[in-house]
């Protein structure tokens, strides 16, 4: 069964005096508290959600009384808000309580975020057009695999009430299929890690990488180029060049998206495109070193190409 959190806003809405609106805000609590998944709720939103119906329930007739109380006795769970919780937040580059919201999500391994605000939780430019669009984005995050201990790639999709309840149309055993095939990919995928990074700028531009292999070996590279970008791509390269042979590769592009940054060590995005025996790739990392983020998604990608490739410690 799918699992998502729930913000309180999905609730108050239905507490509107408009009966027009009430029955709307309604008729979606009943269908929400309906569906096949495991709700939770944020400590803070689970009492936000009590302290509206304290306040406002009077402005709701019986339909819409019952609509709210149904969907409350439906939450699983109220995560609650402690240190690490509020650590993981500081990754996400959102308001406060979204951010919270989001390693609550994280924390509990939650396959969405359902709420009336999902342009609030975009981070890039990408994001916030998928909002536009379709009321819908997913929000990449990395979390540790519980047998490996390796850093994976999985995402949440946080959702618009109304673009929850389309996705649900279909039968949520195709996602439970697909969702396992990609965890196996991503787990598969994993031949590399960026386990050091040191870049000397300057005129020989000079870096210094260490990649952990599948099996942690330690795989070491070093050297400088024309800019820091071609310096870090030779040092990789390099040090992948010790586990095995790979084609060549070109480094078509990289950029960073725009984003708003909060702060001079503020986390940075960097995107990497590479093109390799005519197919493009393309991955994204953050970090407040904006190099390091750039050295992290080429990783990313030759994850990836090994992965297509079916590289010896790929399969």
């Amino acid at each position: 069964m799918r699992s998502a959190l729930v913000t309180a806003n999905v609730f108050q809405n239905a507490l509107a005096h408009r009966a027009v609106s009430r029955d709307y805000y309604a008729n979606l609590l009943q269908r929400l508290s309906a569906q096949p998944v495991h709700w939770y709720m944020t400590e803070f939103d689970y009492a936000l959600a009590i302290a509206f119906w304290d306040t406002f329930r009077l402005g709701g007739d019986a339909t819409c009384q019952a609509a709210y109380l149904g969907m409350l006795s439906r939450i699983r769970r109220k995560c609650p808000i402690d240190g690490d919780i509020l650590a993981g937040s500081s990754r996400y580059q959102i308001n406060f309580c979204d951010a919270l919201r989001v390693a609550c999500a994280r924390d509990r391994f939650l396959d969405y975020v359902v709420t009336w605000e999902p342009h609030q939780f975009a981070c890039n430019a990408d994001q916030h057009s998928q909002v536009q669009m379709h009321e819908c984005f997913q929000l990449p995050i990395r979390i540790e695999d519980a047998e490996s201990r390796e850093m994976v790639h999985v995402k949440i999709g946080v959702f618009s009430v109304r673009a929850f309840l389309l996705h649900l149309q279909h039968d949520p055993s195709e996602d439970d299929e697909l969702e396992e095939r990609r965890l196996q990919r991503n787990r598969r995928s994993q031949c590399f890690r960026l386990q050091s990074f040191q870049l000397e700028t300057g005129d020989r531009n000079q870096v210094t990488v260490t990649l952990c292999d599948a099996i942690d070996r330690c795989l070491c590279g070093s050297a400088s180029g024309n800019s820091p970008i071609d310096a870090l791509q030779r040092a990789i390269d390099q040090a992948v060049g010790q586990a095995g042979q790979l084609p060549v590769r070109y480094l078509s592009r990289w950029f960073v998206p725009p984003a708003t940054l909060f702060g001079a060590d503020s986390p940075v995005e960097v995107v990497v495109g590479v093109e390799c025996e005519g197919f493009s790739y393309e991955e994204s990392a953050t970090h407040s070193n904006v190099f390091q983020a750039a050295a992290e998604a080429y990783v990313q990608v030759i994850n990836r190409i090994c992965c297509d490739l079916r590289f010896p410690d790929a399969s």
